[in-house]
Protein backbone atom coordinates (compact mmCIF):
# COMPACT_ATOMS: atom_id res chain seq x y z
CA UNK A 1 0.00 0.00 0.00
CA UNK A 2 2.74 2.44 0.47
CA UNK A 3 4.27 1.87 -2.74
CA UNK A 4 0.76 2.98 -4.42
CA UNK A 5 0.60 6.05 -1.91
CA UNK A 6 4.09 7.00 -3.34
CA UNK A 7 2.97 6.45 -7.04
CA UNK A 8 0.24 8.46 -6.68
CA UNK A 9 1.80 11.54 -5.27
CA UNK A 10 4.52 10.93 -8.19
CA UNK A 11 1.67 11.08 -10.55
CA UNK A 12 -0.14 14.55 -9.24
CA UNK A 13 3.37 15.82 -9.34
CA UNK A 14 3.61 15.35 -12.59
CA UNK A 15 0.84 16.59 -13.67
CA UNK A 16 0.90 20.19 -11.77
CA UNK A 17 4.31 20.38 -13.73
CA UNK A 18 3.27 19.59 -17.17
CA UNK A 19 1.44 22.33 -17.73
CA UNK A 20 3.50 24.60 -16.63
CA UNK A 21 5.87 23.54 -18.62
CA UNK A 22 3.73 23.81 -22.04
CA UNK A 23 2.89 27.40 -20.44
CA UNK A 24 6.38 28.26 -20.65
CA UNK A 25 7.57 26.86 -23.81
CA UNK A 26 3.77 27.94 -26.05
CA UNK A 27 2.75 30.62 -23.82
CA UNK A 28 -0.40 28.74 -23.74
CA UNK A 29 -2.29 25.09 -22.99
CA UNK A 30 -5.26 24.07 -24.95
CA UNK A 31 -7.62 22.22 -22.85
CA UNK A 32 -7.59 19.21 -25.83
CA UNK A 33 -3.71 18.79 -24.69
CA UNK A 34 -4.23 18.60 -21.12
CA UNK A 35 -6.77 16.24 -21.27
CA UNK A 36 -4.51 14.17 -23.13
CA UNK A 37 -2.18 14.20 -21.08
CA UNK A 38 -3.95 12.96 -18.26
CA UNK A 39 -5.33 10.34 -19.89
CA UNK A 40 -1.74 9.31 -20.95
CA UNK A 41 -0.82 10.42 -17.06
CA UNK A 42 -3.73 7.80 -16.44
CA UNK A 43 -2.66 4.68 -18.66
CA UNK A 44 0.73 5.10 -16.87
CA UNK A 45 -0.15 5.15 -13.29
CA UNK A 46 -2.75 2.19 -14.03
CA UNK A 47 -0.03 0.17 -15.98
CA UNK A 48 2.28 0.83 -13.12
CA UNK A 49 -0.61 0.48 -10.59
CA UNK A 50 -0.72 -3.40 -12.00
CA UNK A 51 3.13 -4.24 -12.03
CA UNK A 52 3.12 -2.97 -8.82
CA UNK A 53 -0.11 -5.84 -7.94
CA UNK A 54 1.89 -8.52 -9.75
CA UNK A 55 5.28 -7.56 -7.74
CA UNK A 56 3.19 -7.96 -4.24
CA UNK A 57 1.69 -11.21 -5.32
CA UNK A 58 5.18 -12.19 -6.57
CA UNK A 59 6.82 -11.15 -3.20
CA UNK A 60 3.09 -13.16 -1.46
CA UNK A 61 4.27 -16.09 -3.04
CA UNK A 62 8.13 -16.03 -2.39
CA UNK A 63 7.23 -15.69 1.21
CA UNK A 64 5.27 -18.64 1.04
CA UNK A 65 7.90 -20.65 -0.66
CA UNK A 66 10.66 -19.57 2.23
CA UNK A 67 8.30 -20.73 4.61
CA UNK A 68 7.88 -24.47 3.04
CA UNK A 69 11.66 -24.08 3.38
CA UNK A 70 12.03 -23.06 6.40
CA UNK A 71 9.42 -25.74 7.20
CA UNK A 72 11.72 -28.46 4.94
CA UNK A 73 14.68 -27.65 6.93
CA UNK A 74 13.04 -27.92 10.04
CA UNK A 75 12.12 -31.72 8.75
CA UNK A 76 15.35 -32.32 7.56
CA UNK A 77 17.20 -31.49 10.85
CA UNK A 78 14.41 -33.62 12.69
CA UNK A 79 16.02 -36.40 9.73
CA UNK A 80 19.21 -35.69 10.54
CA UNK A 81 19.04 -36.32 13.68
CA UNK A 82 16.77 -39.78 13.18
CA UNK A 83 20.12 -40.34 10.47
CA UNK A 84 22.74 -40.25 13.01
CA UNK A 85 21.28 -42.39 15.51
CA UNK A 86 20.11 -44.86 12.37
CA UNK A 87 24.31 -44.78 11.65
CA UNK A 88 25.39 -45.20 15.12
CA UNK A 89 23.13 -48.93 14.98
CA UNK A 90 24.33 -49.45 11.50
CA UNK A 91 28.49 -48.76 13.24
CA UNK A 92 27.60 -51.29 15.57
CA UNK A 93 25.97 -53.93 12.93
CA UNK A 94 28.90 -53.45 10.81
CA UNK A 95 31.38 -53.65 13.58
CA UNK A 96 29.68 -56.96 15.11
CA UNK A 97 29.74 -58.49 10.67
CA UNK A 98 33.00 -57.57 10.54
CA UNK A 99 34.28 -59.76 14.01
CA UNK A 100 32.07 -62.68 12.37
CA UNK A 101 33.91 -61.81 8.54
CA UNK A 102 36.58 -64.78 9.71
CA UNK A 103 33.40 -67.31 9.01
CA UNK A 104 32.90 -66.05 5.32
CA UNK A 105 36.83 -67.18 4.94
CA UNK A 106 36.85 -70.27 6.03
CA UNK A 107 35.55 -72.95 4.26
CA UNK A 108 35.23 -77.02 5.80
CA UNK A 109 35.66 -80.41 4.14
CA UNK A 110 36.22 -83.97 4.89
CA UNK A 111 35.34 -87.58 4.73
CA UNK A 112 34.96 -90.62 6.38
CA UNK A 113 35.33 -94.32 5.35
CA UNK A 114 34.49 -97.35 6.44
CA UNK A 115 36.58 -100.42 5.44
CA UNK A 116 36.07 -104.50 5.99
CA UNK A 117 39.85 -106.07 4.82
CA UNK A 118 40.76 -109.18 4.77
CA UNK A 119 44.71 -110.06 4.18
CA UNK A 120 45.83 -113.89 3.61
CA UNK A 121 49.94 -114.21 3.72
CA UNK A 122 52.28 -117.07 3.57
CA UNK A 123 54.98 -117.63 5.86
CA UNK A 124 57.66 -119.60 5.87
CA UNK A 125 57.86 -122.41 8.68
CA UNK A 126 61.48 -124.02 9.97
CA UNK A 127 64.87 -123.03 8.37
CA UNK A 128 67.71 -125.07 6.50
CA UNK A 129 66.75 -127.81 4.21
CA UNK A 130 63.64 -128.08 6.55
CA UNK A 131 62.14 -125.01 6.05
CA UNK A 132 58.53 -125.12 4.36
CA UNK A 133 56.67 -121.97 2.87
CA UNK A 134 52.55 -122.43 5.02
CA UNK A 135 49.62 -120.59 4.79
CA UNK A 136 48.83 -118.32 7.08
CA UNK A 137 45.89 -117.77 9.41
CA UNK A 138 43.80 -115.26 7.95
CA UNK A 139 43.77 -111.96 9.24
CA UNK A 140 39.97 -110.16 8.88
CA UNK A 141 39.42 -106.87 10.94
CA UNK A 142 36.88 -104.08 10.31
CA UNK A 143 38.77 -100.07 10.11
CA UNK A 144 37.66 -96.37 9.40
CA UNK A 145 39.48 -93.24 8.35
CA UNK A 146 37.89 -89.90 9.09
CA UNK A 147 39.32 -86.60 7.99
CA UNK A 148 38.29 -82.95 8.58
CA UNK A 149 40.40 -80.18 7.28
CA UNK A 150 39.32 -76.07 6.70
CA UNK A 151 40.86 -73.52 4.26
CA UNK A 152 41.04 -70.10 5.15
CA UNK A 153 41.32 -67.10 3.02
CA UNK A 154 44.37 -64.51 4.83
CA UNK A 155 44.97 -62.27 1.96
CA UNK A 156 43.81 -62.71 -1.96
CA UNK A 157 46.95 -64.14 -2.28
CA UNK A 158 47.52 -66.27 0.64
CA UNK A 159 45.20 -68.97 2.26
CA UNK A 160 46.08 -71.68 5.61
CA UNK A 161 45.16 -74.92 5.53
CA UNK A 162 44.72 -76.98 8.97
CA UNK A 163 43.13 -80.67 9.09
CA UNK A 164 43.01 -83.63 11.44
CA UNK A 165 42.78 -86.97 10.76
CA UNK A 166 42.13 -90.71 12.57
CA UNK A 167 45.31 -92.80 13.23
CA UNK A 168 48.13 -93.84 15.20
CA UNK A 169 50.49 -91.71 13.37
CA UNK A 170 51.81 -94.26 11.29
CA UNK A 171 52.73 -91.72 7.98
CA UNK A 172 51.34 -93.52 5.58
CA UNK A 173 47.86 -94.29 6.86
CA UNK A 174 45.25 -92.65 8.90
CA UNK A 175 43.35 -95.82 9.45
CA UNK A 176 42.21 -96.89 12.65
CA UNK A 177 41.20 -100.71 13.96
CA UNK A 178 37.35 -101.13 15.36
CA UNK A 179 39.14 -102.71 18.84
CA UNK A 180 39.80 -102.52 22.74
CA UNK A 181 36.04 -103.16 23.17
CA UNK A 182 35.26 -99.50 21.39
CA UNK A 183 37.54 -96.93 23.10
CA UNK A 184 38.55 -93.65 22.43
CA UNK A 185 40.74 -93.40 19.21
CA UNK A 186 43.25 -91.36 18.23
CA UNK A 187 43.52 -87.96 16.28
CA UNK A 188 46.18 -86.46 14.70
CA UNK A 189 47.30 -83.01 12.91
CA UNK A 190 47.08 -84.37 9.08
CA UNK A 191 47.73 -80.81 7.84
CA UNK A 192 49.26 -77.48 8.66
CA UNK A 193 50.46 -75.35 5.91
CA UNK A 194 50.26 -72.23 4.45
CA UNK A 195 49.76 -71.18 0.57
CA UNK A 196 50.88 -67.73 -0.87
CA UNK A 197 50.10 -67.79 -4.85
CA UNK A 198 53.75 -65.64 -5.30
CA UNK A 199 53.22 -65.18 -9.49
CA UNK A 200 50.78 -66.17 -11.88
CA UNK A 201 50.22 -70.44 -11.61
CA UNK A 202 53.32 -70.58 -8.91
CA UNK A 203 52.88 -71.58 -5.13
CA UNK A 204 54.52 -71.55 -1.97
CA UNK A 205 53.75 -74.10 0.50
CA UNK A 206 55.40 -74.63 3.70
CA UNK A 207 54.36 -76.46 6.61
CA UNK A 208 52.96 -80.13 7.00
CA UNK A 209 51.35 -79.85 3.56
CA UNK A 210 50.04 -82.52 0.48
CA UNK A 211 52.02 -83.77 -1.79
CA UNK A 212 53.22 -81.12 -4.59
CA UNK A 213 54.22 -83.27 -7.18
CA UNK A 214 51.33 -84.74 -9.64
CA UNK A 215 50.64 -88.55 -9.02
CA UNK A 216 50.03 -90.32 -12.34
CA UNK A 217 46.54 -92.60 -12.98
CA UNK A 218 46.30 -95.08 -9.91
CA UNK A 219 49.81 -95.49 -9.14
CA UNK A 220 51.08 -96.74 -5.95
CA UNK A 221 54.93 -95.61 -5.83
CA UNK A 222 53.73 -93.10 -2.96
CA UNK A 223 51.30 -93.38 -0.71
CA UNK A 224 48.18 -91.14 -1.02
CA UNK A 225 48.34 -90.54 3.28
CA UNK A 226 51.47 -88.98 2.84
CA UNK A 227 51.43 -85.55 4.01
CA UNK A 228 55.00 -84.69 4.01
CA UNK A 229 56.83 -81.78 6.36
CA UNK A 230 58.62 -79.08 4.53
CA UNK A 231 58.91 -76.89 1.99
CA UNK A 232 57.59 -76.70 -1.73
CA UNK A 233 57.59 -74.60 -4.17
CA UNK A 234 54.56 -75.43 -7.51
CA UNK A 235 53.72 -74.15 -10.74
CA UNK A 236 51.33 -74.82 -13.18
CA UNK A 237 50.52 -72.73 -15.97
CA UNK A 238 49.43 -73.59 -20.00
CA UNK A 239 50.42 -76.79 -20.58
CA UNK A 240 53.86 -76.85 -18.26
CA UNK A 241 53.32 -77.79 -14.53
CA UNK A 242 56.44 -78.64 -12.37
CA UNK A 243 57.07 -78.59 -8.72
CA UNK A 244 60.34 -78.23 -6.53
CA UNK A 245 60.29 -79.80 -2.30
CA UNK A 246 62.55 -80.32 0.55
CA UNK A 247 61.31 -82.50 3.18
CA UNK A 248 62.88 -83.07 6.74
CA UNK A 249 62.50 -86.75 7.40
CA UNK A 250 64.08 -86.87 10.97
CA UNK A 251 65.99 -84.93 13.50
CA UNK A 252 69.01 -86.90 13.45
CA UNK A 253 70.73 -84.91 17.02
CA UNK A 254 74.31 -86.15 18.65
CA UNK A 255 74.97 -83.67 21.68
CA UNK A 256 78.75 -84.68 20.78
CA UNK A 257 80.65 -82.15 18.82
CA UNK A 258 82.59 -84.93 17.05
CA UNK A 259 79.09 -86.65 16.19
CA UNK A 260 77.24 -86.47 13.04
CA UNK A 261 74.04 -84.14 12.98
CA UNK A 262 72.50 -84.69 9.73
CA UNK A 263 69.50 -84.80 9.40
CA UNK A 264 67.63 -87.01 7.60
CA UNK A 265 65.92 -85.10 4.71
CA UNK A 266 64.28 -85.16 0.47
CA UNK A 267 65.17 -83.18 -1.88
CA UNK A 268 63.35 -83.36 -5.69
CA UNK A 269 61.51 -82.08 -8.48
CA UNK A 270 59.14 -82.65 -11.06
CA UNK A 271 58.65 -81.40 -14.22
CA UNK A 272 56.02 -82.14 -17.30
CA UNK A 273 53.65 -80.98 -19.64
CA UNK A 274 50.26 -81.82 -20.94
CA UNK A 275 48.83 -81.70 -24.61
CA UNK A 276 45.83 -83.22 -26.45
CA UNK A 277 46.21 -86.57 -28.14
CA UNK A 278 43.53 -88.56 -29.93
CA UNK A 279 40.65 -86.86 -28.90
CA UNK A 280 42.15 -86.73 -25.02
CA UNK A 281 45.09 -85.23 -22.81
CA UNK A 282 48.33 -86.71 -22.39
CA UNK A 283 50.66 -86.23 -19.61
CA UNK A 284 54.31 -86.62 -19.20
CA UNK A 285 56.47 -85.94 -16.37
CA UNK A 286 59.86 -86.64 -14.72
CA UNK A 287 60.49 -86.79 -11.03
CA UNK A 288 63.93 -86.93 -9.42
CA UNK A 289 64.19 -86.92 -5.75
CA UNK A 290 67.50 -87.61 -3.22
CA UNK A 291 67.14 -89.12 0.24
CA UNK A 292 69.87 -87.34 1.95
CA UNK A 293 71.33 -88.44 5.48
CA UNK A 294 69.50 -92.00 4.77
CA UNK A 295 72.67 -93.82 4.04
CA UNK A 296 73.56 -95.41 7.71
CA UNK A 297 71.17 -93.84 9.31
CA UNK A 298 67.35 -95.34 10.48
CA UNK A 299 65.06 -92.55 9.17
CA UNK A 300 62.21 -94.90 9.70
CA UNK A 301 58.57 -94.15 11.61
CA UNK A 302 59.43 -95.17 15.32
CA UNK A 303 56.84 -97.63 15.16
CA UNK A 304 57.90 -99.07 11.57
CA UNK A 305 61.04 -100.67 9.74
CA UNK A 306 62.68 -100.49 6.80
CA UNK A 307 59.72 -102.22 4.90
CA UNK A 308 61.97 -104.16 2.16
CA UNK A 309 65.13 -101.48 1.89
CA UNK A 310 68.40 -103.38 2.42
CA UNK A 311 70.01 -102.95 5.95
CA UNK A 312 73.15 -103.16 8.10
CA UNK A 313 73.93 -103.64 11.39
CA UNK A 314 75.54 -100.11 12.97
CA UNK A 315 77.43 -100.08 16.07
CA UNK A 316 76.10 -97.18 17.68
CA UNK A 317 77.93 -97.11 21.62
CA UNK A 318 75.35 -98.10 22.93
CA UNK A 319 73.91 -100.92 20.97
CA UNK A 320 73.39 -102.21 17.66
CA UNK A 321 70.83 -100.83 15.56
CA UNK A 322 69.69 -101.43 11.84
CA UNK A 323 70.73 -98.67 9.32
CA UNK A 324 69.93 -98.11 5.48
CA UNK A 325 73.24 -99.71 3.04
CA UNK A 326 72.38 -97.24 0.57
CA UNK A 327 71.67 -93.83 -0.70
CA UNK A 328 68.47 -93.53 -2.60
CA UNK A 329 68.66 -91.56 -5.67
CA UNK A 330 65.43 -92.20 -7.65
CA UNK A 331 64.17 -90.80 -10.86
CA UNK A 332 60.61 -91.62 -11.92
CA UNK A 333 59.64 -91.27 -15.52
CA UNK A 334 56.01 -91.26 -16.37
CA UNK A 335 53.35 -90.76 -18.57
CA UNK A 336 48.98 -91.26 -18.47
CA UNK A 337 46.89 -90.94 -21.52
CA UNK A 338 43.04 -89.92 -20.84
CA UNK A 339 40.75 -90.82 -23.54
CA UNK A 340 37.23 -92.34 -23.86
CA UNK A 341 35.53 -95.20 -24.97
CA UNK A 342 31.92 -96.50 -25.10
CA UNK A 343 30.99 -93.15 -23.66
CA UNK A 344 33.12 -93.32 -20.25
CA UNK A 345 36.72 -91.83 -19.68
CA UNK A 346 39.34 -94.48 -19.94
CA UNK A 347 42.37 -93.75 -18.55
CA UNK A 348 45.97 -95.57 -19.15
CA UNK A 349 49.08 -95.03 -16.92
CA UNK A 350 52.44 -95.92 -16.80
CA UNK A 351 55.67 -95.32 -14.03
CA UNK A 352 59.05 -96.51 -14.33
CA UNK A 353 61.29 -95.73 -11.89
CA UNK A 354 65.52 -96.35 -11.04
CA UNK A 355 67.86 -96.03 -8.16
CA UNK A 356 70.74 -94.54 -9.49
CA UNK A 357 72.86 -94.45 -5.87
CA UNK A 358 76.05 -96.51 -6.49
CA UNK A 359 76.70 -100.30 -5.34
CA UNK A 360 72.23 -101.24 -5.83
CA UNK A 361 71.85 -104.12 -6.99
CA UNK A 362 68.05 -104.47 -7.08
CA UNK A 363 66.97 -100.82 -8.19
CA UNK A 364 64.15 -101.02 -10.49
CA UNK A 365 60.34 -100.53 -10.29
CA UNK A 366 57.42 -99.88 -12.53
CA UNK A 367 53.56 -100.36 -12.90
CA UNK A 368 50.87 -100.39 -15.61
CA UNK A 369 47.85 -99.54 -15.70
CA UNK A 370 44.14 -99.18 -16.75
CA UNK A 371 40.38 -97.51 -15.56
CA UNK A 372 37.61 -97.22 -17.15
CA UNK A 373 34.20 -95.29 -15.66
CA UNK A 374 34.55 -92.73 -13.24
CA UNK A 375 32.44 -92.42 -9.68
CA UNK A 376 32.06 -88.52 -10.04
CA UNK A 377 28.41 -88.41 -10.53
CA UNK A 378 25.23 -90.63 -8.87
CA UNK A 379 24.98 -94.08 -10.63
CA UNK A 380 28.15 -94.63 -12.12
CA UNK A 381 30.95 -96.96 -12.24
CA UNK A 382 34.79 -97.65 -12.37
CA UNK A 383 36.78 -100.27 -12.89
CA UNK A 384 40.35 -101.01 -13.64
CA UNK A 385 43.24 -103.02 -13.26
CA UNK A 386 46.95 -102.08 -12.51
CA UNK A 387 50.48 -104.71 -12.29
CA UNK A 388 53.47 -103.11 -10.50
CA UNK A 389 57.20 -104.31 -9.86
CA UNK A 390 59.21 -102.77 -7.39
CA UNK A 391 62.65 -103.94 -6.18
CA UNK A 392 64.17 -104.48 -2.96
CA UNK A 393 66.10 -101.01 -3.20
CA UNK A 394 64.27 -99.07 -5.96
CA UNK A 395 62.38 -96.67 -3.61
CA UNK A 396 62.79 -95.50 -0.54
CA UNK A 397 60.20 -97.66 0.82
CA UNK A 398 58.84 -95.31 3.84
CA UNK A 399 57.36 -93.37 1.40
CA UNK A 400 55.62 -96.41 -0.80
CA UNK A 401 51.84 -97.09 -0.99
CA UNK A 402 50.60 -98.77 2.45
CA UNK A 403 48.86 -101.83 1.13
CA UNK A 404 50.04 -103.06 -2.01
CA UNK A 405 53.00 -106.11 -1.25
CA UNK A 406 51.97 -105.18 2.78
CA UNK A 407 53.85 -101.88 1.86
CA UNK A 408 57.28 -103.43 1.00
CA UNK A 409 59.42 -103.20 -1.74
CA UNK A 410 60.71 -106.71 -2.80
CA UNK A 411 56.91 -107.31 -4.33
CA UNK A 412 55.17 -107.70 -7.58
CA UNK A 413 51.48 -108.56 -8.64
CA UNK A 414 48.10 -107.25 -9.59
CA UNK A 415 45.44 -105.03 -8.06
CA UNK A 416 41.91 -104.72 -9.08
CA UNK A 417 39.11 -102.35 -8.26
CA UNK A 418 35.43 -101.90 -9.05
CA UNK A 419 33.77 -98.59 -7.42
CA UNK A 420 30.26 -97.71 -7.47
CA UNK A 421 28.57 -94.10 -6.74
CA UNK A 422 24.72 -94.55 -6.23
CA UNK A 423 24.36 -91.37 -4.98
CA UNK A 424 26.01 -87.98 -4.60
CA UNK A 425 29.06 -88.40 -2.27
CA UNK A 426 29.21 -91.90 -1.85
CA UNK A 427 31.12 -94.23 -3.32
CA UNK A 428 31.31 -98.24 -2.78
CA UNK A 429 34.69 -99.75 -3.69
CA UNK A 430 36.00 -103.18 -3.53
CA UNK A 431 39.60 -103.60 -4.32
CA UNK A 432 41.74 -107.30 -4.39
CA UNK A 433 45.34 -107.38 -4.75
CA UNK A 434 47.03 -110.43 -5.67
CA UNK A 435 51.01 -109.90 -5.09
CA UNK A 436 54.14 -111.74 -4.11
CA UNK A 437 56.81 -110.88 -1.25
CA UNK A 438 60.09 -111.31 -1.25
CA UNK A 439 60.43 -111.61 -4.86
CA UNK A 440 64.38 -110.68 -5.17
CA UNK A 441 65.50 -112.16 -1.74
CA UNK A 442 64.49 -115.60 -0.54
CA UNK A 443 62.32 -115.34 2.78
CA UNK A 444 65.11 -117.95 4.30
CA UNK A 445 68.82 -119.09 3.25
CA UNK A 446 70.03 -122.38 3.62
CA UNK A 447 71.41 -125.20 1.53
CA UNK A 448 68.81 -127.62 0.21
CA UNK A 449 66.13 -125.19 0.53
CA UNK A 450 63.37 -125.84 -2.43
CA UNK A 451 59.97 -124.30 -1.38
CA UNK A 452 60.47 -121.15 -3.51
CA UNK A 453 61.50 -117.76 -2.46
CA UNK A 454 58.35 -115.99 -3.28
CA UNK A 455 55.37 -115.65 -0.45
CA UNK A 456 51.94 -115.49 -1.36
CA UNK A 457 50.02 -111.97 -0.23
CA UNK A 458 46.38 -112.11 -1.19
CA UNK A 459 44.33 -108.53 0.30
CA UNK A 460 40.90 -107.79 -0.70
CA UNK A 461 39.22 -104.46 0.52
CA UNK A 462 35.63 -103.40 0.73
CA UNK A 463 34.67 -100.02 1.47
CA UNK A 464 32.10 -97.23 1.71
CA UNK A 465 33.10 -93.58 1.10
CA UNK A 466 31.32 -90.37 2.40
CA UNK A 467 32.39 -87.13 1.16
CA UNK A 468 31.52 -83.95 2.52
Amino acid sequence: MGHRILALATAATLALAIPEASALGTGEVTRAELQALEAQLQAQMQAFAERLGRLEGENAELRAVVARRDAEIDSLKAQSGALQEQGAEAAGEIARVKGADWATRISFKGDLRVRGESIRTERVEGSGPDATVEEATDRNRMRYRARLSAEATVTERSKVVLGIASGNGDPRSTNQTFDDIGSGKGVRFDLAYADWAFAPGAHLVLGKHRQPFRRTGQSLFFDTDINPEGAAVTYERGMFFGSAYAWWLQEDYDPDPAGNNEDAHLLGAQGGIVFPLAGGETRLAAHYYDCGGCRHNSPFWSDGGPYGNTTVPKDTGSGTVQVLEYDYDVIVLSGQVNLALLGRPLLLWADWARNLASGVEYDTAYNLGAFLGSTSAPRSWEAGLMYQSMDKDAMFAQLIDADFAAGNTDGDGWLFRVGYAPVRNVVLNATYMSNSLNKDVAPVAGPGFETGRDLDYDRLQLDVNYRF
